[in-house]
């Protein structure tokens, strides 16, 4: 499973994550995070993380779904954890 694991040309489902205007601890200041794009497979979803896998549309990765207030770097090992 780890195989296909970002591969894009087999994925099924999209996801823009980050993005959001967050507060840094003790500041005025907002900053935006970095959006990151992954891709993943509906199934590998479906069986260990089916919250998330509720959240998308498979098949259509040209609507990517958004998920905000999350750093790219820990969804993409939210994401390597559904792998394997």
């Amino acid at each position: 499973m780890l195989k296909d694991f970002g591969n894009e040309e087999t994925a099924d489902v999209k996801f823009e994550v980050g993005g959001a205007v967050e507060s840094a601890k003790g500041r005025r200041k907002r900053a935006k995070t970095p959006t990151s794009t992954f891709h993943a497979h509906h199934i590998f979803l479906r069986l260990n993380a089916p919250a998330l896998a509720d959240m998308c549309n498979p098949g259509d990765v040209s609507a990517p779904t958004a998920i905000n207030n999350i750093q790219p770097a820990t969804f993409k090992d939210l994401l390597y954890y559904c792998y394997g």
